[in-house]
């Protein structure tokens, strides 16, 4: 994966004592994950941890993304049990898995995934309670930054049944073109900055690692309510 340009980058925010988030970059498996602990101190950061470990485990031992993510919602659940984090924990996530140019996109929660080439596309459904409203036509898109459940996810790893039945991996997959980029994102940076923003950070800046670091920069900007983590990954020129 030496063709390809990324950078990473994560952030207590100006609010959080604790960062629950974790994120991975591994151009070796062709694999970049951000995950969104919850559940408080010392458990919402074990169970993205233990995500972000459970998915490289297993693309190391060749499972497909979805069934990487499946396993580490058990995981989660198997390290409640046995007292490592606390009960109830969880993570959303957002993983990219790359074979050449072409990548997948899976996700459980509201961490993102969105496509820039020139202009941006969110490419994740956030599977939170807000969304169902918006799909269910109850509140418009302009409504949902002011809205009081908008932080409220309607799942995420290690929360529910362990059955694959309790879980639903989203996946879209596609092909990056010259001048294209992925960004991966908790919900620190979706949160904060509006598709807008982004969009004009990532048309002013080049490099992945100057895109990251505008990108947490304006969540701080905006406030800095929460953790921000943020990957970025481009062909390279």
């Amino acid at each position: 994966m030496n063709d390809i340009d990324f950078a990473q980058g994560t952030h207590t925010g100006l609010l959080r004592e604790v960062n629950e988030d974790s994120c991975l970059a591994s151009p070796q498996l062709g694999l970049w994950i951000v995950a969104d602990g919850m559940g408080g101190h010392e458990a919402g950061e074990v169970a993205s941890r233990i995500a972000v470990q459970e998915i490289t485990h297993s693309i190391e031992q060749g499972l497909p993304l979805v069934e990487a993510i499946e396993a580490a919602h058990r995981a989660i659940q198997a390290a409640a049990r046995r007292g490592e984090g606390a009960a109830g924990m969880g993570s959303t996530v957002v993983a990219a898995k790359l074979d050449g140019l072409h990548y997948e996109i899976a996700w459980v929660g509201d961490s993102r995934a969105y496509w820039w080439n020139g202009a941006l596309h969110r490419l994740t459904t956030d599977h939170s309670y807000v969304q169902q409203l918006l799909n269910a036509g109850l509140i418009t898109e302009s409504e949902i930054p002011e809205h009081p459940y908008r932080h409220v996810i309607s799942q995420a790893l290690g929360v529910g049944g362990s059955g694959a039945d309790n879980i639903k991996v989203d996946l879209v997959s596609g092909e990056l073109g010259e001048g294209d980029a992925l960004l991966l994102c908790s919900d620190g940076l979706s949160g904060e900055v509006v598709d807008g923003d982004i969009a004009g950070i990532l048309a002013e800046t080049a490099g992945a690692q100057a895109r990251v670091d505008r990108l947490i920069a304006a969540a701080l900007e905006a406030g800095g309510k929460d953790n921000v983590t943020v990957i970025v990954l481009a062909p390279k020129d």
